[in-house]
């Protein structure tokens, strides 16, 4: 059973034992899958081990003391991201000044508690900075690897999916994803997200994914399906080391050429992507002359579902909720 959502991530690994019994579980009990799930749990698990995390405080207190203690610009997200993802379609919230704190703040208690709210530091920096150590683990071993910057996503500013992602080698995206994995002794398919911090050098972990991501089948383009690989293991197959064998992009066809648009380095966007077309490395996410129908059904969502999602992101920025009496928690 391979779960696509961090509420399905959730739900199996807190009846993992009784489901277990019936079914072949890709996700680990949630004693692990808790380190990704929370990113409370998260940062407190770098830091313990030394991992670079963006500043960050709990948006618990006072919102007018709290406001008082910020440098902006700062973002605030969720510590639980299914507890307010589904609700909105934001996976944070930009505050520029006070009076943007006081109405984001404001917006983000009708989904969150006080203490699942995260005031974080907002790092510079686009997709050049953004990167991915993708694993899949045996009892906290990772035996296939993947380093990935995931160059573009949409929408641009704060970006629900990555549109576009390249392997790439980053030693120490690998080696800090490794050791955050290795110390929750992960079981199954993960993605580890960090993002390069330009004023202090260092590269921060920012979420760790528990499950097949969206842009996953570029495994399967550098030569290691990382799905394949953890159905191996679930089947009782022995895992083995799989290095990546060559280079490898993917690019979600659907919402890439609009990120592109969008982007302050459109030519440089567009130099990147026909170098992988040219070098016959692009992996698509929908489209397959063989297979189509998925890419049409998709493109048919996108443009049914289109305008109710932009009117759901638009609630919290302007000031109104569309989908939750007010006051109400999500729990």
């Amino acid at each position: 059973m391979f779960p696509v959502t961090d509420y399905f991530v959730d739900l199996l690994a807190h009846h993992h034992e009784s489901l277990s019994s019936i079914y072949k579980l890709t996700t680990p009990p949630i004693e692990v899958t808790r380190f990704a799930l929370d990113k409370r749990l998260t940062y407190r698990r770098a830091q313990e081990l030394g991992i670079a995390t963006p500043w960050t405080r709990l948006g618990d207190g006072p919102p007018d003391e709290i406001e008082k203690s910020l440098q902006y610009p700062v973002i605030l997200k969720p510590a639980i991201n299914h507890h307010f993802f589904p609700h909105t379609n934001l996976k944070a919230l930009p505050v520029s000044n006070a009076s943007e704190f006081q109405q984001q703040y404001a917006q983000m208690r009708t989904y969150l508690p006080p203490e699942e709210i995260l005031i974080q530091e907002r790092i510079p920096g686009d997709g050049e900075n953004q990167f991915s150590l993708c694993a899949v683990c045996e009892k906290g071993r990772p035996y296939a690897t993947l380093v990935a910057q995931r160059r573009r996503q949409y929408p641009v500013e704060f970006g629900n999916a990555s549109s576009f992602v390249e392997t790439t080698r980053q030693a120490v995206v690998e080696r800090e994803g490794r050791r955050f994995l290795e110390s929750i002794e992960f079981d199954g398919m993960v993605e580890v997200e960090f993002k390069f911090d330009p004023r202090d050098g260092r590269y921060k972990i920012l979420d760790v994914n528990a499950r097949p991501w969206g842009w996953h089948t570029l495994t399967r383009g550098a030569g290691a399906d990382f799905a394949y690989l953890l159905w191996q293991q679930k089947v009782g197959r022995a895992p083995r080391s799989v290095p990546m064998q060559h280079e490898a992009a993917w690019l979600r066809e659907i919402t890439d050429f609009l990120a592109i648009a969008k982007s302050p380095r459109r030519g440089a966007e567009i130099r990147a992507l026909l170098k992988a077309v040219r070098e016959r490395r692009l992996t698509l996410a929908t489209f397959d002359l063989w297979d189509p129908i998925p890419f049409f059904a998709e493109l048919g969502l996108w443009a049914l579902q289109g305008p109710a999602r932009r009117r759901k992101a638009r609630a919290p920025l302007a000031g109104y909720v569309d989908d939750l009496a007010p006051g109400r928690i999500v729990s």
